[in-house]
């Protein structure tokens, strides 16, 4: 299994006189935007548009630090101009530029942004979206319910999950997709980030089969008094309760 593109790392110091020519730096946007592979034109604008943001005219590279408020500020003001309100997406389209596009030269230190080379690592199979029947069938085997918290149309509005992230290797076929709600959605998405545990024992992944575990208040103090006493992380502490327990029975 490959590891996630999660472009994470120290930032450099940014070069603020061009280091490469003006031409130079539109020939590399130009094929940039050409060799996209989403099939979604809509997104390859934004694609476009974050591109530039993190390699200004008059800039060099490594480019300029843009914060999570520049990045969408930069969005913001292209959608603003053709009459459009905010964006909610942008920081999807920033994952999928990092790794279906391949821009993995985009570096990720807290909440700032950097570009730090011309680099384009290979590019992943397109995000594919379910048909219209195909997600039809999918809600209906889940009871038109969130596979996580259960929650049911038409109380809340449900979306297509790949089980299995794209960055971890998840595939396209129909037993890779879950309804999950936005809520639900939104708190997996941050849970995957940059997680190195077996998708196939997860409780995002799969909800049927691994529940999400439950520890009562009273547990967590004891939990927290023994770790720190021993000098160890709380989950590792957990592990090791657990795994002297079933070796034993």
């Amino acid at each position: 299994m490959s590891k996630s593109r999660a472009s994470k790392g120290f930032l450099l110091t940014p070069r603020v006189t061009p280091n490469e020519s003006e031409a130079r730096r539109e020939k590399w946007l130009a094929e940039a935007e050409a060799g996209f592979v989403s099939p979604s034109a809509t997104n390859k604008l934004y694609y476009s548009v974050i591109l530039k943001a993190f390699w200004p005219a008059g800039h060099g590279i490594p480019g300029p630090v843009l914060t999570e408020k520049d990045v969408r500020a930069a969005v913001d003001a292209f959608r603003f101009a053709n009459g459009e309100q905010p964006y909610k997406d942008v920081f999807r389209r920033m994952r999928e530029l990092q790794g279906e596009e391949g821009f993995t030269s985009i570096r990720k230190e807290g909440n700032r942004y950097q570009l730090q080379s011309l680099d384009v690592s290979q590019k992943r199979e397109p995000r594919a979206k379910l048909g219209k029947a195909e997600w039809k069938k999918l809600k209906e085997q889940y009871g038109y319910k969130c596979a996580s918290c259960g929650a049911q149309e038409p109380d809340v509005k449900l979306s297509p999950d790949h089980k299995i992230p794209r960055s971890r290797n998840g595939s396209n076929d129909l037993g890779n997709w879950q309804p999950l709600c936005e809520q639900c959605n939104n708190i997996k998405s941050n849970a995957c980030r940059g997680c190195l545990l077996i998708c196939n024992v997860c409780s995002w992944a799969f909800p049927d089969e691994y529940k999400q575990l439950v520890i009562a208040d009273d547990n967590k103090e004891l939990i927290k008094r023994a770790a720190d006493k021993r000098g160890v992380a709380q989950s590792d502490l957990v592990n090791i309760i657990l795994r002297d327990h079933f070796n034993k029975t």
